[in-house]
């Protein structure tokens, strides 16, 4: 582990969990936000250690969280994006919760090129990225993100780890389960339901509510048999 005091640190320290192509999206958004200065990466790939991610030292592997707040570390947010793969929220949920645990608290991001109507609620660890629209009495749960140019219309409920993917539609009064994945560019019909885990393909149309751990593929979107030994 890089020593963390060598670290220029001009505000609160901040760390990312791991280093992939979201987490380059999320650096940039904190750096534009101007509240939030990520100083460090933890990543899952030892051989990154040393290396530079995104202008950010990576100073440390995963196994190495629990002692960041003895090294100076208070802050987080997860560079680990969203995935329709099985089981790709829960592995985010499951990074998120032990954080949280080890006395790292979650830091909101929120691209100043986003659109947020007031009184939208936005929970803790949540990422909304450039060109997202919140409208009125929407709300979004802890460590969820609305991605690039998502719409989430008035009176949305988003749930807890849940990912709206780039270009995303939820009409109006929609309510999307938590860890359930909505694809780029899918639309989902004003008053409906989206299970916790259910996972929305990229481009589907849903005109009815989509119950839990549904794979749903198409116009009008269709259930997909998920393969055998598959988690949601």
């Amino acid at each position: 582990m890089i020593d963390p005091s060598s670290i220029e640190a001009p505000m609160t320290p901040t760390l990312c969990l791991t280093g992939g192509g979201h987490a380059s999206v999320v650096i940039d958004a904190a750096s534009l936000q101007g509240e939030v200065t990520i100083t460090a990466i933890l990543d899952d790939d030892d051989t990154a250690l040393g290396a530079t991610r995104y202008g950010v030292p990576v100073i440390a592997t995963l196994e190495h969280l629990e002692a960041m707040p003895e090294q100076g570390f208070h802050q987080f947010i997860l560079g680990l994006g969203g995935t329709d793969a099985p089981g790709g929220a829960r592995q985010r949920e499951a990074l998120f919760d032990r954080a949280w645990k080890a006395g790292l608290e979650p830091v909101t991001i929120i691209h100043p090129r986003s659109i947020i109507a007031g009184g939208v609620f936005i929970g803790g660890g949540s990422a909304v990225l450039a060109g997202a629209i919140l409208n009125p009495r929407s709300r979004v749960g802890v460590n969820a993100i609305i991605n690039s140019g998502a719409i989430v219309e008035h009176d949305v409920r988003v749930g807890d780890h849940a990912h709206v993917a780039p270009g995303a539609i939820l009409c109006g009064g929609v309510s999307i389960g938590s860890r359930a994945h909505v694809g780029a560019g899918a639309v989902i019909r004003q008053g409906l339901s989206i299970g916790d885990d259910a996972v929305i393909a990229a481009g589907a149309v849903v005109v009815r509510d989509v119950p839990v751990g549904a794979v749903m593929m198409g116009t009008p979107a269709a259930p997909v048999a998920r393969a055998a030994g598959e988690a949601a």
